[in-house]
């Protein structure tokens, strides 16, 4: 699975009438599912800089110039300063432990970026340009799709009207029929996840990057009058 590119809120569900309205009507209940593989379009990747020196101001003159180089080496390929975003500055103090004595090693300085990538042929090269000019700690890429409710759309369609088929095939085993109007439907899930690679992303020597497809399913319960 790979992690939700922000969390999405689950619509309400929606229901014709409530349990109370079915008790009167001989009924057929459902689940019905529904999926699409998505090519993702828009990608995030985290990158930092650390630097070290026993002399703190050193230690953070040397992060700023490492970071700005990093920055506007992104600027450069085309990534635009709104998409790139400090997530984490932290100073620490680093010790040595010698005879059970704890003894000052130095000051660490450490910058987190994520960039925001929305043609997502340019990740290798944004690693490799990165790196090139200063970064040297990566916290990996998430793939994602900039118009996730459009896909989520077409997929609660296509559950809905699994919901149906289904009720109609129970129906037909019993020798009876359904309305296709159900009395009642709910969502249950939504669900996102990655699935085989497909694609790859580089440039020049950059790094080949798989992006694979995003599958987007959900779910329905639904409920349907025997006629």
């Amino acid at each position: 699975m790979i992690p939700y590119p922000p969390s999405y809120n689950k619509r309400p569900s929606v229901n014709r009438n409530d349990e109370n309205q079915t008790k009167n009507h001989k009924t057929i209940s459902v689940v019905g599912t529904g999926s699409i593989q998505v090519p993702p379009d828009v990608a995030t990747v985290i990158i930092g800089v650390v630097t070290q020196d026993k002399d703190l101001q050193r230690a953070q003159a040397e992060n700023t110039k490492q970071s700005n180089n990093v920055i506007k080496a992104l600027n450069n390929i085309g990534i635009e300063n709104e998409d790139i975003q400090t997530i984490n500055y932290s100073v620490n103090i680093n010790y040595d432990y010698i005879n059970g004595k704890q003894k000052f090693r130095n000051y660490e300085v450490k910058h987190i970026l994520q960039v925001t990538i929305k043609d997502i042929n340019q990740v290798g090269e944004v690693y490799d340009v990165s790196i090139r000019n200063g970064a040297n700690i990566e916290g990996g890429v998430t793939f994602s799709l900039s118009n996730e409710k459009y896909y989520y759309d077409k997929t609660l369609d296509l559950a809905v009207k699994d919901s149906v088929r289904k009720a109609n095939n129970v129906a037909s085993s019993l020798s009876t029929k359904v309305n296709n109007i159900p009395l009642s439907i709910k969502e249950t899930s939504f669900g996102q996840s990655q699935v085989y690679p497909t694609n790859y992303a580089y440039k020049n020597n950059a790094p080949p990057i798989q992006s694979g497809l995003i599958e987007i399913s959900a779910q329905v319960n639904a409920t349907f009058e025997i006629i």
